[in-house]
């Protein structure tokens, strides 16, 4: 999310100065309209008082009215747009079901329609009693067409309890036609908002301190109400209100400059030359005013700035915070640059210095044309960005960047392909920073260069090319390597010695991987190395470091739903594999609701549905198995192509179909699999001959399964991979017994069972299925194998029976009327029947409100609830209070 002081900025009400003229009969049809209608449309050119007038309203309404703010402006892409109306409705806590952040995700997707359904349900849920209002200032700003699809969507859905109101200059592009037909509309244009000929002479009255009709009928009569235009003549000199040429009186703009400039002279010298300075900012604070001025007496020039109404609204806080009127401050700003256009360049870089947001940063020295600044900038940003899932929102920085230094630079460069990891992009990955590493050596910036390597050679690795990546690696270790690079590089050694050998290889990396991540305490970096590091769990050693991974990423910070999903997954994998099926099952429900929170994002999705697949295997529900089979077969393709992800959780889906007998499943799938064959990848190589004998076998060509399994098991008794040795040794096991010969059958199954019992993990046999565990158990073995070999073959079987019929639901919970929450949820549910705030139960058990908020999305859901009032209700109806 964005920093809190920019974020302060943008959601808070601003406050106008008091002693303005009331207008009671614009205030009561603005508060009829609130009160009454779903959208109200407020469209007048600048200076009408438009922000002036809601302010006031807002003011007026009920103390149970929810209201939600925020002031638009040019940097707002749908995603910062949706970041800032997500903080404005915080403080209503509103009973999220998708994490805020899965919000993005369906904005990055273009799926506006169901993100649109999302926020109108969540605020349907919101505690309300005297309905909400949400405002939408300066929308004028906002160029990105997305933002306006969304609103469509938005008001299509809105609750009947609340309004939408807009502030704009010009009439917004949305379908407003049907509520316009269907007279829930309210609109107000510059003929309402316009002072009347009545309150201009009031107005005059409040400022003179004394009637005069004449002055204000002119005054009227040159403005025709704009009240930007009053201000400013009834602030100038009245020599210049009367001096000023005609064809001034014509133009609004012309006239706010010609107005603003005779109140601009009049002011003192220091305060004229501070307020240039300080019309730069989008915000002026004290620090900030001093920063780029100079002029240590900033506090005293701020209040004198409040006091002589110099277009200013205030935003309350813990200290003096302005905002300029646009007008006022485009005016200073050309009158900055027509005066002291030398100063520009460094006072936007100053500007930027102080601005706490990083995108507001980023933009102040592209402004300030300085390049280098800006890159730097966006480089150190990117991770926290990464992490927040913001990487869309990065990528639409570099486009700000100039052609030229897009086309050359080799910090955006490495920037898109940071930015293309998260999606497994690994083809965009490899040209980026491949792009990237020749420039940052061309600039002598060798360590930056090695790193972009280390990318580049994984994102090779990915796309097939195994021995390619393997040499860059190398030549990238040759030379000094900081933390990143290093753990980047030993990731790859992770894969390759995981391909190659030696067997203890995976682990000894994944250990020095893990011990890296520690040192550099970076979620960003745990979010980029954890993915897939259970491909190689049999290897010796790794499934600890697995545990070690899982430990790390949920230690690495609180509130990255990403991580913590990937964390989730990979400790229910290494359940899986140990054989902990009735401690699975929580971890998969737990999954289904990581996936459902971050909004279904495709690459976690496709993760947890290969890890439900063996899940099904394991229970014999073959059923699901072909349920969740096409599942991943629909998915695989919307990832990258260019990696070979969409065909490796294919191959998941064959293992699974053959283990349960589907043989058509597996031919159809394996000729997709055919159609990419022939990259330099062994493991897939094992599992594609694994596959072609299983079929062979299952055909009747028993010669050719055998000589075909046998060579694969040779390899995999080395180079094992996930379930793979386990799967070409029962299946040579079953091939060898077809073909007469049991002593050769135990050959291949003897170090099966041997690894199983020294290790305790079941979970690799289990996923073989219950019919080829129970084919073997009743095998005519005679004197081929021992008899304490033959009672391991029985009791995997009787523990695969066990678990067919074991019941699939959660064990019951301790507390008799807990509906399943954990003890930490009714925790956060006693205190929330107690009315206390997200913020608060976060300070009471020592928790992030992110968590919190977690918390009671799941609370809701197990109580199959809708809002925070239904939840207290519940707790007090159970516990009596």
């Amino acid at each position: 999310m964005q920093t809190a002081s920019l974020t302060r900025a943008k959601i808070q009400v601003p406050r106008f100065r008091g002693g303005l003229i009331e207008r009671s009969k614009l205030e009561q049809q603005l508060g009829q309209a609130l009160a009454t209608q779903r959208v109200v449309l407020l469209v007048a050119p600048a200076g009408y008082g438009k922000t002036a007038a809601l302010s006031r309203q807002l003011q007026k309404l009920p103390q149970g009215c929810a209201i939600a703010w925020l002031t638009a402006d040019e940097e707002d892409d749908l995603r910062r747009f949706l970041a800032h109306l997500i903080e404005a409705l915080e403080p209503l806590d509103p009973p999220w079901r998708l994490a805020p952040e899965a919000l993005f995700e369906l904005a990055a997707q273009g799926r506006l329609r169901e993100l649109a359904a999302a926020l109108a349900s969540t605020l349907d849920a919101t505690d309300a009693p005297d309905g909400g209002v949400i405002v939408l200032d300066d929308l004028h700003a906002v160029a990105d067409a997305q933002v306006f699809e969304f609103l469509d969507h938005l008001l299509e859905g809105l609750p009947p309890n609340w309004t939408l109101v807009m502030a704009t200059r010009v009439e917004p592009l949305l379908a407003l036609g049907r509520w316009r037909a269907r007279r829930e509309l309210a609109e107000f244009d510059e003929t309402i908002l316009g002072f009347s000929r009545k309150e201009v002479q009031d107005l005059c009255h409040h400022i003179a301190g004394r009637d005069d009709p004449d002055e204000a009928q002119r005054l009227f009569d040159r403005t025709q109400g704009w009240a930007a235009g009053l201000c400013l003549s009834l602030e100038a000199s009245e020599r210049s209100t009367v001096g000023a040429p005609r064809s001034i009186w014509q133009s609004r703009r012309h006239l706010f400059e010609y107005l603003a400039s005779e109140v601009l002279e009049e002011l003192p010298h220091e305060l004229k030359e501070f307020l240039l300075r300080c019309s730069l900012l989008p915000e002026l604070t004290v620090p900030r005013c001093r920063q780029i001025s100079g002029n240590a007496r900033s506090a005293e020039l701020l209040e004198d700035i409040e006091r002589r109404r110099l277009f200013t609204s205030v935003l309350d806080g813990e200290e003096l915070t302005l905002r300029l009127h646009d007008l006022f401050r485009d005016f200073l700003e050309e009158r900055l640059r027509q005066l002291h256009p030398e100063e520009m360049p460094a006072l936007l870089r100053c500007a930027a210095q102080g601005e706490p947001d990083s995108v507001r940063r980023t933009l102040m020295y592209l402004r300030a044309g300085a390049w280098d600044e800006a890159q730097r900038e966006l480089i150190q940003a990117t991770a926290d960005m990464l992490v927040d899932d913001q990487g869309a929102q990065v990528v639409r920085l570099i486009e700000h960047f100039p052609a030229e230094i897009r086309a050359h630079s080799p910090v955006l460069a490495y920037v898109r392909g940071w930015c293309a990891w998260p999606n497994y992009q690994y083809g965009a990955v490899r040209s980026a920073m491949a792009h990237a590493a020749s420039g940052f050596d061309a600039m002598g910036r060798h360590h930056d260069a090695r790193r972009a390597r280390a990318m580049q050679a994984l994102a090779m690795f990915f796309c097939g090319q195994i021995e390619e990546a393997r040499s860059l690696s190398l030549t990238v270790r040759a030379g000094s390597l900081d933390l990143e690079t290093e753990a980047l590089s030993e990731l790859l050694d992770f894969w390759y010695e995981g391909y190659h050998g030696p067997a203890e290889g995976p682990g000894h990396h994944l250990a020095r991987v893990v011990d890296l991540l520690m040192e550099m305490d970076s979620a960003e970096m745990w979010s980029r190395c954890i993915p897939r590091v259970n491909t190689f769990i049999s290897r010796p050693g790794v499934s600890a470091q697995i545990q070690r991974m899982v430990h790390g990423a949920r230690a690495a910070g609180d509130g990255y739903w990403s991580l913590q999903a990937s964390a989730n997954l990979n400790e229910a994998l290494l359940l899986l594999w140990q054989g902990r099926i009735a401690e699975l099952e929580p971890a998969l429900q737990q999954l289904e609701a990581d996936t459902q929170w971050l909004g279904q994002p495709a690459g976690l999705r496709i993760r947890l549905l290969a890890v439900k697949v063996m899940y099904q295997v394991i229970r014999d529900n073959r059923d699901g198995v072909r349920e969740t089979v096409e599942a991943i077969a629909a998915l695989a393709p919307s990832l990258d192509r260019s990696s070979q992800l969409p065909l490796i959780y294919l191959t998941v889906a064959m293992m699974a179909s053959a283990n349960i007998g589907d043989w058509r499943a597996v031919r159809m799938h394996l000729s997709e699999f055919l159609v990419e064959d022939g990259q330099d990848n062994p493991y897939r190589r094992n599992l594609l001959d694994s596959l072609r004998g299983q079929l062979a076998c299952h055909e009747g060509r028993l010669g050719e399964a055998l000589q075909t399994l046998r060579a694969v098991a040779a390899r995999t008794a080395v180079l094992d991979a996930v379930f793979l040795d386990t799967t070409v040794r029962t299946r040579l096991a079953l091939a060898e017994l077809a073909g007469g010969s049991p002593a050769a059958a135990w050959r291949a199954l003897e170090p099966l069972v041997a690894r199983v019992a020294a290790s305790g993990s079941i979970g690799q046999v289990l996923f073989m299925g219950e019919p080829v565990l129970t084919q073997l158990s009743l095998a005519p073995w005679g004197d081929a194998a021992p008899k304490e070999g033959v009672a391991i073959l029985h009791q995997w079987v009787e523990t695969a029976r066990q678990l067919k019929t074991a019941s699939l639901e959660r064990p019951p919970s301790s507390a008799a009327n807990d509906a399943g929450l954990s003890g930490r949820e009714l925790e956060v549910l006693a205190l929330l029947a107690e009315g206390q705030s997200n913020k608060l139960i976060a300070r009471a058990l020592d928790l992030s409100p992110h968590t919190v908020k977690r918390h009671v999305a799941r609370i809701l859901d197990r109580l199959d609830l809708d809002s925070r009032m239904q939840a207290a209700a519940w707790y007090r109806a159970r516990y009596g209070l």
